[in-house]
């Protein structure tokens, strides 16, 4: 069991990601000097324990109902597909960045599964009930929604291709919020409560942060994101946690307008960098459904805002190749050759393409490069063979 680091009580015990530092007694010295609602005295230490956190409570009740929504309807409850997560609001560049922006702020509440909503949903309790002792209900709210944004934004620009979801961008805002607040805001709490507290939420997020690399399928792109966002906000709002509670509201709703301000400039800077794959993802879909003129207009708008892509390269030389537009397909397939010359297949379709141009001597070359990198490979062993049969054809004709 662990004591109240000012007061020595006993707490109850708690897992990684929890804050136990303070009894609901020491609480009162930060509730009362941030303008919050006085907590009972010690003899109502009971209902202190049982008073439900009322914004917290509704943000998990949000997340929670959706969930179940979302397995009623057929969605897999333990591991769902990109497929499966998208209709209810999943964060997905092709989509985000283009006419559906609402889901950088939907995917929030959106799970990967039972153990995903279950962790997210216990570090959002216990974090909440401090972070609504020493904001304001309308502050928590809005650093929860601004976070989870920013941790939004951040996803799509790290990498704008992969389905994302969850509440943890949003929780690891709180934290960042709750960190910047206790260490600038001055707060009235006993120095050994203070820095035992911080201790707890810094290795939270060291510690999912560090889990987050180690384990490879989480966005941690999306937690430090929503960090970043909640240090910033909090060590601004600490300089008012004290002021008189109409000061902290306008000092509150001059910070999140430049905090709304600042989103839609995050929003504009990452569709620029990535806006890329909403073209790109269209034209896609035109190519496997065998539209290949609209698939080589969508890839041709992609390649011009992002031409290093290979992805984008790929398809559209592909596209050219099978409307056996071979002038257009090879400028495509040097570029994608410079980028990777160990592409096997890049190799030989560049020397196919020359080939179909009757340009063996250009064709031979490739097609050697693909036999090199692939002695295996049949197509580019007969493929060879014709190109030089055909180059020696033509010289003897010229005879």
């Amino acid at each position: 069991m662990a004591n109240c680091v000012s007061c020595g009580r006993e707490l109850p015990s708690f897992s990684t990601g929890e804050l136990k530092n303070l009894c609901p007694d020491c609480q009162h010295s930060i509730t009362t000097s941030t303008g919050g609602p006085a907590l009972p005295a010690p003899s109502q230490r009971v209902q202190v324990v049982r008073r439900r956190p009322p914004v917290t409570t509704t943000l998990i009740a949000l997340n929670v109902l959706v969930y179940v929504a979302m397995v009623l309807r057929g969605v897999s409850p333990l591991t769902p597909t990109g497929a499966q997560l998208l209709p209810w609001g999943a964060n997905w560049g092709p989509l985000s960045l283009g006419h559906q922006p609402w889901r950088i702020l939907a995917s929030n509440y959106v799970h990967v599964g039972v153990l995903h909503i279950a962790l997210n949903m216990w570090c959002l309790w216990n974090m909440g009930w401090l972070a609504e002792l020493i904001f304001d209900a309308w502050t928590y709210a809005l650093l929860y929604t601004v976070c989870g944004i920013a941790g939004g934004l951040a996803s799509l620009a790290w990498h704008p291709s992969s389905v994302g979801a969850g509440a943890s961008g949003a929780i690891f805002g709180i934290a960042g919020a709750l960190i910047a607040a206790l260490y600038l805001g001055h707060l009235p709490i006993p120095k050994e409560a203070l820095r035992g507290t911080l201790k707890s939420l810094v290795m939270f997020a060291i510690y999912n942060l560090a889990f987050g690399a180690v384990a490879g399928i989480i966005d941690n792109s999306a937690h430090i994101g929503g960090l970043v966002a909640g240090l910033a906000l909090g060590a601004v709002l600490s300089k008012h946690l004290r002021t008189p509670p109409e000061d902290r509201a306008a000092w509150r709703r001059g910070v999140f307008a430049v905090a709304a301000v600042a989103l839609v400039a995050g929003l504009l800077l990452v569709q620029r960098l990535n806006g890329y794959v909403v073209p790109l993802e269209q034209g896609n879909e035109a190519y496997q459904q065998g539209k290949l003129d609209d698939a080589a207009r969508s890839l041709m708008q992609a390649a011009a805002r992002k031409p290093n892509d290979r992805q984008t390269l790929y398809l559209l030389s592909s596209t050219y190749m099978r409307q056996q537009q071979f002038s257009r397909a090879i400028p495509i397939l040097q570029h994608e050759v410079q980028l990777d010359p160990s592409n096997e297949d890049v190799q030989l379709d560049l020397g196919v393409a020359h080939f179909q141009l009757g340009e063996f001597d250009e064709a031979i070359p490739y097609l050697q490069k693909a036999v090199q990198l692939n002695p295996k490979d049949d197509d580019a062993q007969k493929s060879l063979q014709e190109a030089l049969f055909q180059k020696k054809m033509k010289a003897n004709s010229s005879k």
